[in-house]
């Protein structure tokens, strides 16, 4: 009977052990509110206070409008002679690239070359572009 005594009385502490261990998940499960089920960041809560503010498509013109200067910050403005060089290099560089069209290769590359030794001391930027396609062009096309 001692036995018995010591096992009811394990069964009754481990049930007041479930009994506790129920009443910190009850505890710790809030009901999710809106709040708590989403999560808020900064650009949802100021996308929120200015629909409260301004009509939707004022928001989305002032989005543009700053996204649009910002694109400005990070454009290189070239002066009146690079812009010349550009626009020279973009013409013999369409030449390379109907050449591709016509699934010239070779000749496409020969091209590019040229392109890259007239424009590499005057602008390396540019000269990179054709340097890239050929190598482009050798990795694709030509084995």
């Amino acid at each position: 009977m001692h036995k018995k005594d010591e096992e009811i009385k394990k069964d009754k502490e481990i049930e007041e052990i479930l009994k506790q261990l129920k009443n910190k998940e009850q505890l710790i499960n809030v009901p999710k509110t809106l709040l708590k089920k989403e999560e808020w960041g900064l650009l949802t809560v100021l996308n929120l206070i200015l629909a409260g503010i301004f009509p939707a498509y004022f928001v989305q013109i002032l989005l543009v409008s700053f996204f649009t200067e910002l694109g400005h910050l990070y454009t290189t403005h070239l002066t009146e002679e690079e812009r010349k060089k550009l626009i020279e290099f973009e013409k013999e560089f369409r030449k390379g690239y109907e050449k591709e069209q016509e699934l010239k290769w070779k000749e496409a590359i020969e091209i590019y070359e040229k392109l890259v030794e007239q424009y590499t001391k005057l602008n390396p930027k540019i000269a990179n572009i054709a340097q890239q396609r050929i190598e482009w062009i050798n990795k694709n096309y030509i084995k």
